[in-house]
């Protein structure tokens, strides 16, 4: 009678189960990561749609004697992981193109399904020399671009972009100072010099605009002052009548304009005199 032969389970040696351990971990991670993905890509596209927005954006003349841009912008995160280091610059340009200004605003991060607020407020000098003298006496339309970079879900870099366009009203839209037919009889001689413009700023042109009458060979021949009260929408018309220093020709020179208001002098574009 032949005994009786009891199976014996063997026990897969430890480099098998480790073996076994490792596929089942880089399942799980591979199952893990393709959710990641496209809960990223999901999420991408949400914000994507969502785009970055301009509120209440403006442009005006300010009291201080500079044009200031202001306003903010908005930047929906409707997706499921936050923008991290969102750092925003902004940079607005003439009618021609030419930059006249830039600001940076961050870096801020942005919560998932919440919304950023980015402030901002640039104020540009007012110089006759320089890109933004055309803002004093010609209306335009100013570009603004903004454009913002950032990680989005802890890894991935994200661009953002807008461009606008902005309407300007300059606050001595069309300024001209003209020098008439000088006049006058025992050894005085005068001049008569009228200043015009329209202010299409929203704010109003309240201060004092003074000139100084400049021969070709830049003699100071005389001046004068005007107060102006131009509230938006107006149009100035004012003459004087400057008495010319003995032996001063204007002939040739040209008047020297500029504008104070609260303190600060704005020098505006000089007129020739024929």
């Amino acid at each position: 009678m032949s005994a009786l032969v009891v199976p014996t389970h063997r026990r897969p040696p430890p480099i098998y189960r480790l073996a076994r351990a490792l596929r089942w971990i880089s399942t799980i991670v591979l199952v893990a990561l393709i959710i990641f993905a496209g809960t990223v890509i999901y999420s991408a596209i949400q914000v994507a749609q969502s785009s970055a927005q301009s509120r209440g954006l403006s442009a005006s003349f300010a009291a201080n004697g500079t044009v200031e841009v202001g306003g903010s912008f908005t930047l929906s995160n409707p997706g499921l992981y936050p923008i991290d280091g969102f750092k925003l610059t902004a940079r607005v340009a003439n009618s021609s193109g030419v930059n006249l200004g830039q600001i940076g605003v961050g870096p801020t991060n942005i919560a998932a399904f919440s919304t950023g607020v980015f402030p901002i407020a640039l104020y540009l000098p007012v110089s006759t020399s320089g890109p933004t003298a055309s803002l004093l006496t010609v209306d335009q339309t100013l570009r603004v671009n903004a454009w913002g970079n950032a990680t989005y879900a802890y890894l991935f870099p994200l661009s953002i972009k807008l461009s606008e366009n902005r309407s300007w009203g300059a606050p001595f839209e069309g300024f001209e100072a003209s020098a008439g037919m000088p006049s006058g009889g025992g050894g005085t001689i005068t001049i008569p010099v009228t200043v015009t413009f329209s202010n299409h700023a929203p704010i109003s042109d309240t201060g004092t605009l003074t000139f100084v009458i400049e021969s070709a060979t830049q003699v100071d021949c005389g001046g004068g002052s005007f107060a102006i009260a131009a509230p938006p929408g107006s149009l100035y018309d004012q003459t004087q009548d400057i008495t010319l220093s003995s032996g001063c020709s204007p002939a040739g020179g040209q008047i020297l304009s500029t504008y104070s208001t609260g303190g600060t002098p704005i020098s505006l574009p000089p007129e020739a005199i024929p």
